[in-house]
């Protein structure tokens, strides 16, 4: 493993503490306990609301120091943090690489598309470029984004998005395919022609098909119905 070097200062030192400081401060037992039990794991969770990490990142300025130094400590809240604190405007493309490998479990994959993958200048082609990775929580990674950019993207990128989830169907991480489903939900909200070209491209049911393409289906559907563009004969 290579050595990892950081920018370090007197101010730098004293930000991290009072944010650690915070953190402890804030604390809730209850719900880390409960965060477990749902298998969302961490090195380390105290179970701070987001909420509350929200008003503790206001009293910091952005910076990518500040930000780097909270993600490698790799704890939930810290983690958090720096998603929050990072500047998007030049948060260089490797990293978004690396942090998005580092997110393994849904919640630091929602969090961190939120807060920062998703005001990145490339979000697009980011999320295009996750959803061909080839581990399935960093392809949640884009399915996520994706959904969370789709107005700013071409058709032939929401084209690709589409014919990537239903590649993907066949997978049995059940958190992959809720994302994809949603994320092909979300584009029908595009237009008309789009929602309709999403529906014709998913295969109608089958005996033996799998399960994810169920869901994907199911999802879609019903958006349609929503969006007064398919007859519900439920």
């Amino acid at each position: 493993m290579k050595p990892v070097f950081l920018f370090t200062t007197p101010e730098l030192d004293e930000q991290l503490a009072r944010i650690q400081k915070a953190v402890r401060l804030s604390m809730n037992g209850v719900v880390a306990d409960s965060m477990k039990d749902r298998g969302i794991g961490y090195k380390k969770n105290y179970g701070v609301t987001t909420l509350r990490l929200k008003e503790i990142s206001r009293d910091f300025e952005p910076g990518q120091a500040l930000a780097d130094r909270l993600w490698l400590l790799g704890i939930r809240e810290t983690m958090i943090l720096a998603s929050m604190l990072a500047p998007a405007s030049s948060f260089p493309e490797g990293k978004a690489r690396k942090w998005s490998a580092e997110c393994t479990n849904l919640e630091l994959i929602e969090q961190t598309t939120m807060n920062l993958f998703q005001h990145l200048p490339y979000a697009a082609a980011f999320a295009l470029e996750c959803i061909h990775a080839e581990k399935a929580h960093v392809q949640s990674v884009g399915f996520t984004l994706a959904l969370r950019v789709s107005t700013t993207m071409t058709k032939a990128q929401v084209a690709e998005v589409t014919r990537r989830g239903l590649e993907l169907a066949c997978s049995t991480d059940s958190y992959l395919i809720k994302t994809i489903a949603t994320c092909l939900a979300r584009f029908t909200r595009i237009d008309r022609d789009t929602a309709l070209a999403i529906r014709q491209q998913i295969p109608e049911a089958s005996e033996n098909e799998w399960k994810g393409l169920l869901v994907i289906r199911k999802f879609v559907s019903n958006e349609l119905i929503f969006l007064g563009y398919e007859q519900d004969n439920s």
